[in-house]
Protein backbone atom coordinates (compact mmCIF):
# COMPACT_ATOMS: atom_id res chain seq x y z
CA UNK A 1 0.00 0.00 0.00
CA UNK A 2 1.32 3.32 -1.48
CA UNK A 3 1.81 6.20 1.79
CA UNK A 4 -0.85 8.29 -0.18
CA UNK A 5 -3.34 5.43 0.08
CA UNK A 6 -2.53 5.23 3.68
CA UNK A 7 -2.82 8.73 4.48
CA UNK A 8 -5.96 8.41 3.00
CA UNK A 9 -7.66 5.86 5.26
CA UNK A 10 -6.18 7.93 8.28
CA UNK A 11 -8.02 11.39 6.67
CA UNK A 12 -10.87 8.89 6.05
CA UNK A 13 -10.51 7.76 10.15
CA UNK A 14 -10.44 11.47 11.24
CA UNK A 15 -13.64 12.71 9.18
CA UNK A 16 -15.47 9.56 10.81
CA UNK A 17 -14.21 10.45 13.86
CA UNK A 18 -15.11 13.83 14.14
CA UNK A 19 -18.22 13.20 12.82
CA UNK A 20 -18.86 11.23 15.25
CA UNK A 21 -17.82 13.51 18.31
CA UNK A 22 -19.80 16.04 16.51
CA UNK A 23 -23.27 14.18 15.86
CA UNK A 24 -25.42 16.27 18.59
CA UNK A 25 -24.07 19.94 17.60
CA UNK A 26 -27.41 21.41 16.50
CA UNK A 27 -27.53 23.60 13.53
CA UNK A 28 -25.13 26.78 13.46
CA UNK A 29 -25.09 30.28 11.03
CA UNK A 30 -26.34 29.52 7.85
CA UNK A 31 -26.92 25.49 7.83
CA UNK A 32 -29.88 26.72 10.09
CA UNK A 33 -31.54 28.53 6.76
CA UNK A 34 -29.77 26.68 4.34
CA UNK A 35 -29.85 22.83 5.75
CA UNK A 36 -32.77 23.17 8.60
CA UNK A 37 -35.21 25.08 7.47
CA UNK A 38 -35.25 23.67 3.68
CA UNK A 39 -35.07 20.11 4.60
CA UNK A 40 -38.27 20.76 7.37
CA UNK A 41 -40.02 22.19 4.24
CA UNK A 42 -39.26 19.16 1.73
CA UNK A 43 -39.68 16.80 4.73
CA UNK A 44 -43.68 17.83 5.43
CA UNK A 45 -44.78 18.73 2.14
CA UNK A 46 -43.59 15.46 0.86
CA UNK A 47 -41.36 17.23 -1.88
CA UNK A 48 -44.70 18.58 -3.45
CA UNK A 49 -42.75 21.67 -5.20
CA UNK A 50 -39.23 23.01 -5.42
CA UNK A 51 -40.12 26.34 -5.03
CA UNK A 52 -40.06 27.40 -1.43
CA UNK A 53 -41.85 29.39 0.74
CA UNK A 54 -40.69 33.14 0.55
CA UNK A 55 -39.61 33.66 4.01
CA UNK A 56 -36.97 31.26 3.64
CA UNK A 57 -36.23 31.48 -0.13
CA UNK A 58 -32.67 32.56 -1.06
CA UNK A 59 -33.15 32.48 -4.60
CA UNK A 60 -29.84 29.01 -4.54
CA UNK A 61 -31.63 25.70 -5.74
CA UNK A 62 -32.45 24.34 -3.07
CA UNK A 63 -31.58 20.42 -3.99
CA UNK A 64 -29.40 20.23 -0.49
CA UNK A 65 -32.23 21.10 1.70
CA UNK A 66 -33.81 18.60 -0.61
CA UNK A 67 -31.14 15.64 0.31
CA UNK A 68 -31.38 15.94 3.91
CA UNK A 69 -34.98 15.68 4.00
CA UNK A 70 -34.66 12.77 2.30
CA UNK A 71 -31.90 11.53 4.76
CA UNK A 72 -34.41 12.11 7.42
CA UNK A 73 -37.47 10.21 5.56
CA UNK A 74 -34.51 7.06 5.22
CA UNK A 75 -33.09 7.43 8.61
CA UNK A 76 -35.15 9.33 10.68
CA UNK A 77 -35.24 13.45 11.74
CA UNK A 78 -32.19 13.70 14.06
CA UNK A 79 -29.15 15.73 14.30
CA UNK A 80 -26.65 12.55 14.04
CA UNK A 81 -28.75 11.77 10.77
CA UNK A 82 -27.89 15.18 9.56
CA UNK A 83 -24.46 14.78 10.46
CA UNK A 84 -23.71 11.74 8.53
CA UNK A 85 -25.58 12.86 5.59
CA UNK A 86 -22.21 14.62 4.92
CA UNK A 87 -20.08 11.90 5.51
CA UNK A 88 -20.36 10.85 1.63
CA UNK A 89 -19.28 14.51 0.88
CA UNK A 90 -16.78 14.66 3.65
CA UNK A 91 -14.99 10.95 2.72
CA UNK A 92 -15.11 12.34 -1.26
CA UNK A 93 -13.27 15.29 -0.67
CA UNK A 94 -10.51 13.52 1.15
CA UNK A 95 -10.34 11.00 -1.50
CA UNK A 96 -10.15 14.10 -4.18
CA UNK A 97 -7.53 15.91 -2.38
CA UNK A 98 -5.76 12.53 -1.87
CA UNK A 99 -5.49 12.33 -5.78
CA UNK A 100 -4.84 16.16 -6.49
CA UNK A 101 -2.24 15.40 -3.95
CA UNK A 102 -0.87 12.50 -6.25
CA UNK A 103 -1.20 15.26 -9.42
CA UNK A 104 0.25 17.81 -7.59
CA UNK A 105 3.49 15.68 -6.29
CA UNK A 106 3.74 12.12 -7.30
CA UNK A 107 7.11 11.54 -6.47
CA UNK A 108 7.44 14.25 -3.30
CA UNK A 109 5.56 13.85 0.11
CA UNK A 110 1.72 13.92 -1.31
CA UNK A 111 0.51 13.46 1.48
CA UNK A 112 1.04 16.76 2.94
CA UNK A 113 -1.54 18.15 0.73
CA UNK A 114 -4.25 16.78 2.99
CA UNK A 115 -2.84 18.66 6.05
CA UNK A 116 -2.88 21.99 4.18
CA UNK A 117 -6.35 21.90 3.25
CA UNK A 118 -7.98 20.30 6.35
CA UNK A 119 -5.60 22.62 8.53
CA UNK A 120 -7.57 26.00 6.94
CA UNK A 121 -9.91 26.96 9.51
CA UNK A 122 -12.57 27.98 7.17
CA UNK A 123 -12.25 23.95 5.80
CA UNK A 124 -12.09 22.59 8.87
CA UNK A 125 -15.02 24.72 10.72
CA UNK A 126 -17.06 23.81 7.54
CA UNK A 127 -16.18 20.41 7.73
CA UNK A 128 -17.85 19.67 11.17
CA UNK A 129 -21.23 21.48 10.17
CA UNK A 130 -24.41 20.24 8.19
CA UNK A 131 -23.03 23.09 5.25
CA UNK A 132 -23.88 22.80 1.27
CA UNK A 133 -20.39 24.28 1.28
CA UNK A 134 -18.42 20.89 2.25
CA UNK A 135 -20.79 19.40 -1.12
CA UNK A 136 -19.57 23.02 -3.46
CA UNK A 137 -16.28 22.11 -2.45
CA UNK A 138 -16.68 17.85 -3.44
CA UNK A 139 -18.28 18.90 -6.83
CA UNK A 140 -15.72 21.56 -7.34
CA UNK A 141 -12.68 19.29 -6.79
CA UNK A 142 -14.43 16.41 -8.10
CA UNK A 143 -14.98 18.58 -11.88
CA UNK A 144 -11.68 20.15 -11.24
CA UNK A 145 -9.65 16.29 -11.19
CA UNK A 146 -11.95 15.28 -14.38
CA UNK A 147 -10.39 18.58 -15.89
CA UNK A 148 -6.65 17.84 -15.38
CA UNK A 149 -7.25 14.00 -15.90
CA UNK A 150 -9.21 14.17 -18.95
CA UNK A 151 -12.40 12.24 -17.19
CA UNK A 152 -15.65 13.26 -19.00
CA UNK A 153 -18.14 12.10 -16.50
CA UNK A 154 -16.57 13.68 -13.53
CA UNK A 155 -16.46 16.97 -15.52
CA UNK A 156 -20.09 16.96 -16.31
CA UNK A 157 -21.03 15.41 -12.33
CA UNK A 158 -18.73 18.06 -10.99
CA UNK A 159 -20.15 20.61 -13.15
CA UNK A 160 -23.77 20.25 -12.43
CA UNK A 161 -23.33 19.46 -8.83
CA UNK A 162 -21.97 22.55 -8.50
CA UNK A 163 -25.04 24.15 -10.36
CA UNK A 164 -27.53 22.39 -8.26
CA UNK A 165 -25.94 23.41 -4.70
CA UNK A 166 -26.51 27.03 -5.38
CA UNK A 167 -25.50 30.46 -7.31
CA UNK A 168 -22.25 30.71 -6.14
CA UNK A 169 -21.71 27.03 -7.26
CA UNK A 170 -22.98 27.98 -10.63
CA UNK A 171 -20.32 31.12 -11.06
CA UNK A 172 -17.37 28.45 -9.95
CA UNK A 173 -19.03 25.81 -12.58
CA UNK A 174 -18.51 28.77 -14.64
CA UNK A 175 -14.81 29.73 -14.05
CA UNK A 176 -14.01 25.78 -14.48
CA UNK A 177 -15.23 25.97 -17.87
CA UNK A 178 -12.84 28.61 -18.61
CA UNK A 179 -10.30 27.26 -17.03
CA UNK A 180 -11.04 23.89 -19.18
CA UNK A 181 -10.48 25.80 -22.37
CA UNK A 182 -7.43 24.84 -24.65
CA UNK A 183 -4.75 27.57 -24.76
CA UNK A 184 -4.49 29.36 -28.03
CA UNK A 185 -1.78 28.71 -29.95
CA UNK A 186 -0.44 30.77 -33.19
CA UNK A 187 0.16 27.40 -34.67
CA UNK A 188 -3.18 26.08 -34.23
CA UNK A 189 -5.48 25.97 -37.06
CA UNK A 190 -9.17 28.23 -36.20
CA UNK A 191 -10.70 25.14 -37.16
CA UNK A 192 -9.23 22.49 -35.13
CA UNK A 193 -9.36 25.05 -31.97
CA UNK A 194 -12.95 25.70 -32.31
CA UNK A 195 -13.94 21.96 -32.43
CA UNK A 196 -11.78 21.36 -29.43
CA UNK A 197 -13.29 24.28 -27.43
CA UNK A 198 -17.06 22.85 -28.33
CA UNK A 199 -15.61 19.48 -27.49
CA UNK A 200 -14.66 20.70 -23.83
CA UNK A 201 -17.62 23.56 -22.89
CA UNK A 202 -20.24 20.25 -24.29
CA UNK A 203 -19.73 19.15 -21.21
CA UNK A 204 -20.68 21.59 -19.16
CA UNK A 205 -23.91 22.00 -21.12
CA UNK A 206 -26.15 19.16 -18.28
CA UNK A 207 -24.98 21.93 -15.79
CA UNK A 208 -25.88 24.75 -17.80
CA UNK A 209 -29.09 23.12 -18.22
CA UNK A 210 -29.87 22.06 -14.88
CA UNK A 211 -28.90 25.74 -13.44
CA UNK A 212 -30.54 27.87 -16.38
CA UNK A 213 -33.49 25.67 -15.80
CA UNK A 214 -33.90 26.41 -12.40
CA UNK A 215 -33.63 29.55 -12.45
CA UNK A 216 -35.99 29.99 -15.22
CA UNK A 217 -38.44 27.80 -13.56
CA UNK A 218 -37.97 29.88 -9.82
CA UNK A 219 -38.87 33.13 -12.25
CA UNK A 220 -41.86 31.62 -14.12
CA UNK A 221 -42.94 30.53 -10.41
CA UNK A 222 -41.95 33.83 -8.38
CA UNK A 223 -41.26 36.63 -10.47
CA UNK A 224 -37.98 36.91 -9.51
CA UNK A 225 -33.92 35.92 -9.99
CA UNK A 226 -31.53 35.87 -6.90
CA UNK A 227 -33.58 37.65 -4.32
CA UNK A 228 -35.87 40.35 -4.33
CA UNK A 229 -36.67 43.59 -2.33
CA UNK A 230 -38.89 42.12 0.05
CA UNK A 231 -36.34 39.75 0.91
CA UNK A 232 -35.13 38.86 3.98
CA UNK A 233 -31.97 38.76 1.54
CA UNK A 234 -31.76 42.09 0.48
CA UNK A 235 -29.80 44.53 2.15
CA UNK A 236 -26.91 41.91 1.29
CA UNK A 237 -27.51 42.22 -2.28
CA UNK A 238 -27.67 46.12 -2.47
CA UNK A 239 -25.33 47.30 -4.91
CA UNK A 240 -22.27 49.45 -2.87
CA UNK A 241 -21.37 53.09 -4.64
CA UNK A 242 -17.31 53.56 -5.61
CA UNK A 243 -16.37 54.09 -2.10
CA UNK A 244 -18.20 50.91 -0.65
CA UNK A 245 -16.86 48.77 -3.20
CA UNK A 246 -13.42 49.94 -2.21
CA UNK A 247 -14.40 48.97 1.40
CA UNK A 248 -15.61 45.41 -0.35
CA UNK A 249 -12.45 44.95 -1.49
CA UNK A 250 -10.76 45.62 1.46
CA UNK A 251 -12.66 43.31 3.72
CA UNK A 252 -12.35 40.66 1.03
CA UNK A 253 -8.29 41.07 1.20
CA UNK A 254 -9.07 40.65 5.09
CA UNK A 255 -10.72 37.41 4.70
CA UNK A 256 -8.19 36.35 2.66
CA UNK A 257 -5.45 36.72 5.09
CA UNK A 258 -7.80 36.18 8.05
CA UNK A 259 -7.58 33.05 10.89
CA UNK A 260 -4.10 32.71 10.14
CA UNK A 261 -3.86 32.07 6.15
CA UNK A 262 -1.11 35.14 6.02
CA UNK A 263 1.12 32.20 6.53
CA UNK A 264 0.66 30.62 3.20
CA UNK A 265 0.16 33.93 1.32
CA UNK A 266 3.17 35.04 2.18
CA UNK A 267 5.29 32.05 1.79
CA UNK A 268 3.69 31.93 -1.73
CA UNK A 269 4.73 35.48 -2.10
CA UNK A 270 8.57 34.32 -1.10
CA UNK A 271 8.63 30.94 -2.87
CA UNK A 272 7.61 33.25 -6.19
CA UNK A 273 9.76 35.74 -5.96
CA UNK A 274 13.01 33.33 -5.32
CA UNK A 275 11.55 31.48 -8.34
CA UNK A 276 11.80 35.03 -10.52
CA UNK A 277 15.18 36.22 -9.35
CA UNK A 278 16.72 33.36 -10.06
CA UNK A 279 15.29 31.80 -12.71
CA UNK A 280 17.75 32.27 -15.66
CA UNK A 281 16.52 31.67 -19.01
CA UNK A 282 14.39 28.86 -17.91
CA UNK A 283 10.96 29.72 -16.95
CA UNK A 284 9.53 30.47 -14.37
CA UNK A 285 6.59 27.97 -13.66
CA UNK A 286 6.42 24.95 -15.29
CA UNK A 287 2.88 24.76 -17.35
CA UNK A 288 1.55 22.55 -14.14
CA UNK A 289 2.24 25.64 -12.12
CA UNK A 290 0.76 28.12 -14.84
CA UNK A 291 -2.01 26.01 -15.16
CA UNK A 292 -2.70 26.92 -10.93
CA UNK A 293 -1.96 30.57 -11.95
CA UNK A 294 -4.70 30.28 -14.62
CA UNK A 295 -7.08 28.84 -12.20
CA UNK A 296 -6.46 30.98 -9.36
CA UNK A 297 -6.69 34.20 -11.82
CA UNK A 298 -10.02 33.36 -13.05
CA UNK A 299 -11.89 32.02 -9.59
CA UNK A 300 -10.02 35.84 -8.46
CA UNK A 301 -11.58 37.74 -11.68
CA UNK A 302 -14.81 36.07 -11.68
CA UNK A 303 -15.84 35.68 -8.17
CA UNK A 304 -13.76 38.66 -6.09
CA UNK A 305 -15.82 41.74 -8.26
CA UNK A 306 -19.22 40.58 -8.20
CA UNK A 307 -18.69 40.18 -4.11
CA UNK A 308 -17.68 43.63 -3.81
CA UNK A 309 -20.25 45.00 -5.54
CA UNK A 310 -22.57 43.73 -2.99
CA UNK A 311 -22.93 45.10 0.29
CA UNK A 312 -23.27 41.64 2.16
CA UNK A 313 -21.55 39.11 0.33
CA UNK A 314 -18.12 38.62 1.57
CA UNK A 315 -18.34 35.46 4.04
CA UNK A 316 -15.05 33.83 4.26
CA UNK A 317 -17.01 30.11 3.07
CA UNK A 318 -17.87 31.78 -0.06
CA UNK A 319 -13.84 32.19 -0.57
CA UNK A 320 -13.05 28.12 -0.35
CA UNK A 321 -12.22 27.70 -4.23
CA UNK A 322 -9.49 30.36 -4.06
CA UNK A 323 -8.15 29.34 -0.49
CA UNK A 324 -8.25 25.26 -1.97
CA UNK A 325 -6.24 26.40 -5.13
CA UNK A 326 -4.30 28.98 -3.43
CA UNK A 327 -3.05 25.76 -1.39
CA UNK A 328 -2.48 23.26 -4.26
CA UNK A 329 -0.32 26.11 -6.00
CA UNK A 330 1.74 26.56 -2.56
CA UNK A 331 2.24 22.35 -2.39
CA UNK A 332 3.08 22.75 -5.89
CA UNK A 333 5.86 24.50 -5.57
CA UNK A 334 7.47 23.96 -2.31
CA UNK A 335 10.96 23.33 -2.94
CA UNK A 336 12.02 19.35 -2.50
CA UNK A 337 15.00 19.97 -0.24
CA UNK A 338 14.24 18.69 3.18
CA UNK A 339 15.46 21.25 5.52
CA UNK A 340 13.43 24.36 3.32
CA UNK A 341 10.31 21.83 2.93
CA UNK A 342 10.26 21.10 6.51
CA UNK A 343 10.76 25.02 7.39
CA UNK A 344 7.94 26.18 5.17
CA UNK A 345 5.29 23.74 5.81
CA UNK A 346 6.12 24.03 9.71
CA UNK A 347 5.38 28.00 9.28
CA UNK A 348 2.20 27.37 7.27
CA UNK A 349 0.77 24.65 9.18
CA UNK A 350 1.23 26.69 12.26
CA UNK A 351 0.28 30.15 11.07
CA UNK A 352 -3.09 27.92 9.48
CA UNK A 353 -3.84 26.07 12.88
CA UNK A 354 -3.01 29.16 14.86
CA UNK A 355 -6.54 31.17 12.74
CA UNK A 356 -8.83 29.20 15.33
CA UNK A 357 -7.64 31.32 17.99
CA UNK A 358 -7.59 34.10 16.36
CA UNK A 359 -10.78 36.08 17.97
CA UNK A 360 -11.81 39.26 17.57
CA UNK A 361 -12.68 41.59 20.31
CA UNK A 362 -16.51 42.06 20.48
CA UNK A 363 -17.19 45.16 18.98
CA UNK A 364 -15.71 43.50 15.33
CA UNK A 365 -18.03 41.47 13.35
CA UNK A 366 -16.27 38.08 12.88
CA UNK A 367 -16.64 34.53 10.79
CA UNK A 368 -17.62 32.33 13.25
CA UNK A 369 -18.57 29.65 11.32
CA UNK A 370 -15.20 29.80 9.71
CA UNK A 371 -12.85 28.93 12.83
CA UNK A 372 -13.31 25.98 15.07
CA UNK A 373 -12.78 28.82 18.24
CA UNK A 374 -17.21 28.35 17.53
CA UNK A 375 -17.31 24.93 19.12
CA UNK A 376 -17.89 26.40 22.99
CA UNK A 377 -20.95 27.77 21.25
CA UNK A 378 -23.07 24.27 21.72
CA UNK A 379 -22.39 23.44 25.44
CA UNK A 380 -22.82 27.10 26.39
CA UNK A 381 -25.79 27.15 24.49
CA UNK A 382 -27.32 24.10 26.01
CA UNK A 383 -26.58 25.28 29.53
CA UNK A 384 -27.66 28.75 28.84
CA UNK A 385 -31.25 27.50 27.97
CA UNK A 386 -31.50 24.56 30.80
CA UNK A 387 -30.61 27.38 33.47
CA UNK A 388 -33.48 29.84 31.44
CA UNK A 389 -35.86 27.29 31.87
CA UNK A 390 -34.72 26.73 35.62
CA UNK A 391 -35.84 30.66 36.27
CA UNK A 392 -39.23 30.41 34.83
CA UNK A 393 -38.77 32.31 32.01
CA UNK A 394 -40.25 31.49 28.37
CA UNK A 395 -37.47 31.03 25.85
CA UNK A 396 -39.79 33.63 23.32
CA UNK A 397 -39.39 36.30 26.40
CA UNK A 398 -35.99 36.73 25.47
CA UNK A 399 -34.52 38.52 22.18
CA UNK A 400 -31.29 37.62 20.38
CA UNK A 401 -29.66 37.65 17.29
CA UNK A 402 -28.68 35.73 14.30
CA UNK A 403 -27.85 32.18 15.17
CA UNK A 404 -30.10 32.34 17.89
CA UNK A 405 -33.71 33.60 16.57
CA UNK A 406 -36.58 30.79 16.17
CA UNK A 407 -38.11 27.60 17.28
CA UNK A 408 -35.26 25.21 19.06
CA UNK A 409 -37.18 22.33 16.86
CA UNK A 410 -34.95 24.41 13.51
CA UNK A 411 -31.89 24.31 15.24
CA UNK A 412 -32.11 21.55 17.67
CA UNK A 413 -34.53 19.14 15.87
CA UNK A 414 -36.22 18.64 19.44
CA UNK A 415 -39.87 19.09 18.58
CA UNK A 416 -39.69 22.24 21.16
CA UNK A 417 -41.46 25.07 19.06
CA UNK A 418 -40.15 27.88 21.85
CA UNK A 419 -37.77 29.91 20.83
CA UNK A 420 -36.06 33.02 21.24
CA UNK A 421 -37.65 36.09 19.51
CA UNK A 422 -35.22 39.10 17.67
CA UNK A 423 -34.15 41.09 20.08
CA UNK A 424 -36.15 44.62 21.00
CA UNK A 425 -34.29 46.30 23.71
CA UNK A 426 -37.04 48.96 24.04
CA UNK A 427 -39.98 46.02 24.55
CA UNK A 428 -38.08 42.81 26.29
CA UNK A 429 -37.77 41.61 29.32
CA UNK A 430 -34.60 39.64 28.70
CA UNK A 431 -31.92 39.90 26.29
CA UNK A 432 -29.56 36.92 25.39
CA UNK A 433 -26.30 38.16 23.83
CA UNK A 434 -23.15 36.45 22.83
CA UNK A 435 -20.04 37.52 21.09
CA UNK A 436 -20.54 34.89 18.66
CA UNK A 437 -23.71 37.30 17.10
CA UNK A 438 -22.68 39.41 15.34
CA UNK A 439 -26.10 41.65 15.20
CA UNK A 440 -25.70 43.36 17.95
CA UNK A 441 -24.56 46.92 17.44
CA UNK A 442 -21.71 48.57 19.52
CA UNK A 443 -24.23 51.07 21.05
CA UNK A 444 -26.41 48.09 22.03
CA UNK A 445 -23.60 46.43 23.37
CA UNK A 446 -22.68 49.10 25.67
CA UNK A 447 -26.79 49.89 26.76
CA UNK A 448 -26.42 46.38 27.97
CA UNK A 449 -23.76 46.79 29.68
CA UNK A 450 -24.37 50.19 31.43
CA UNK A 451 -28.33 49.76 31.84
CA UNK A 452 -29.26 46.18 32.00
CA UNK A 453 -28.75 43.17 34.96
CA UNK A 454 -26.85 40.28 33.78
CA UNK A 455 -28.29 37.46 35.46
CA UNK A 456 -26.80 34.48 33.55
CA UNK A 457 -22.79 34.62 32.74
CA UNK A 458 -21.29 31.58 30.67
CA UNK A 459 -18.02 31.76 28.99
CA UNK A 460 -15.94 28.73 27.82
CA UNK A 461 -13.13 29.35 25.09
CA UNK A 462 -13.47 32.22 23.49
CA UNK A 463 -17.50 32.27 23.45
CA UNK A 464 -19.06 34.08 25.84
CA UNK A 465 -22.96 34.35 26.68
CA UNK A 466 -24.90 36.36 29.17
CA UNK A 467 -28.58 36.71 30.07
CA UNK A 468 -29.76 40.49 31.01
CA UNK A 469 -32.97 41.41 32.25
CA UNK A 470 -34.55 44.77 31.72
CA UNK A 471 -33.96 46.90 34.66
CA UNK A 472 -37.45 48.54 33.82
CA UNK A 473 -41.14 47.41 33.21
CA UNK A 474 -41.09 45.70 30.00
CA UNK A 475 -44.10 44.66 27.67
CA UNK A 476 -43.32 40.32 27.55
Amino acid sequence: MSKIIRVRYAFYAIVLMATWLVKDHPFFWDTVQLGSKQAHFFYENGFSSFILPVEIDSGHPPFFGAYLALMWQLFGKTLAVSHFAMLPFLLGNVYLLSKMAEWLRPDHRPSWLLLFAFADPVLASQSILVSPDIALVFFFLLGLCGILKNRKWQVVAGATGLALISTRGMMAAFVLGLFSLPAISRSTPPVFYLRQMVNRLVLFLPAALAGGGFLLYHYLSTGWIGYHEASTWAPSFERTDFAGFLRNSAILGWRMLDFGRVSIWLAVAWLCYKRLSARGPAPAFDPAEWRLLKLLGLLALCLLPLMALYKGLSAHRYLLPIFLVLTFFFVKILPKEKSAWNKLSALVLAGLLSGNFWVYPKNIAMGWDATLAHLPWYSLQKEMIQRIGEKGIALSQAGTAFPGIGPREIIELNGNQDGFKSKELDRDCFILYSNVMNDFTDEEIATLEKNWEAIEKLEKGAVCMILYKNPTPCEN
